[in-house]
């Protein structure tokens, strides 16, 4: 079985040998993996890789042993492992484990870019789509999925959604069923068209704060995270008792206009991961979206290769004039 395994240099696709499925566990044929912005910090070497093992957090397959019960259908896998007994996993926001850190699939934890990998039998959730590559797009469907639920995105709200990567259009997506209005910043034109073809309104990377002055915006949706000024550029653009929703992972602090953010009374929201809502595990809930919104999705998932290219899919992933939105391997 080959696995894709962190070494200082980069990637290595390495035969590894399975042991017995322990107790709890499947053992899953991965038939799809995204390649995520946080493991191109890896990459890059801006984070600390965690050498010998395999990254990837986004990612479905089909069940090929395990205990009864599992059907033979795609499977989507939440990549998160937590300890089940802090003060967070019992009430069910198990992204908020006080034990989680590098115990995840592809965090730390052997993931997704391998031919098969074992998997917590509690992760599996069927998916609606008969794609890998959309059914591997659960994970960051997820992340969005809170981040809009944690916005309070109504009926009459407008959202304005800043960056246009996978993260940012499954939010504007989300919130397009929800919300009166959404506009979102694109940088890249084939984020542009990405965008367009769901229906919302596509600014410029820099005509968010003119739209939502113009407009209104109830809730500014931040996806870019990295170095870019753009948690300063929604306390701009939120109008006053408006929330902003953090979604972005910033590599180093960014300067904020408290002043501003103090006198127009906005609520600055963090959103993490996903957890579970009176209605449920946020996760299941994605999976279960993936065939109603296979169309737009699928429009995501603009790069695939096998698993002997992973230098290349991780080059193209990097490489946003390639045209990536998101980068797939199919194991």
């Amino acid at each position: 079985m080959r696995r894709a395994l962190w070494t200082t240099d980069g990637l290595d696709v390495t035969e590894v040998e399975l042991g017995p499925l322990a107790e709890g566990r499947a053992r899953l044929r991965v038939a799809a993996c995204g390649i995520c912005g946080s493991d191109l910090h890896w990459w890059h070497g801006s984070m600390p890789r965690p050498l010998g093992t395999a990254p990837g957090h986004e990612l479905a397959g089909t069940v090929i042993d395990g205990p009864a019960g599992l059907d033979d259908v795609l499977y989507a896998v939440s990549p998160n492992v937590s300890c089940g007994r802090c003060q967070f996993c019992q009430v069910g926001q198990t992204h908020l484990c006080d034990r989680a850190l590098g115990r995840g699939l592809g965090m730390g934890a052997d993931g997704g870019l391998s031919e098969v990998l074992d998997v917590p039998v509690a992760n599996l959730a069927p998916v609606t789509t008969d794609e890998p590559a959309v059914a591997a797009l659960t994970e960051p469907l997820a992340v969005a999925l809170r981040g809009v639920s944690l916005g309070d995105v109504g009926p009459d709200s407008r959202v304005l959604v800043l960056g246009a990567g996978t993260i940012g259009l499954g939010a504007a997506l989300l919130a397009r069923d929800r919300a009166s209005e959404v506009a979102i910043t694109a940088r890249h034109p084939h984020q542009a068209d990405a965008a367009a073809a769901m229906g919302v309104t596509v600014l410029g990377e820099h005509e968010g704060i003119a739209w939502a002055k113009d407009r209104g915006a109830d809730v500014v949706i931040e996806s870019v995270g990295g170095t870019a000024p753009t948690l300063g550029d929604a306390v701009k653009a939120a109008r006053k008792g408006g929330t902003i929703v953090l979604l972005g992972s910033f590599t180093e602090p960014r300067p904020v206009d408290l002043s501003r953010l103090m006198m127009k009374e906005l609520r600055l929201q963090g959103s993490f991961c996903y957890g579970s809502t009176k209605r449920g595990p946020e996760y299941a809930a994605a999976a279960q979206l993936t065939g109603r919104f296979e169309s737009e999705l699928s429009a995501m998932t603009t790069h695939q290769f096998p698993l002997d290219q992973v230098t290349d899919a991780f080059e193209a992933a990097a490489d946003k004039s390639s045209g990536a939105i998101k980068v797939t391997i199919l194991p």
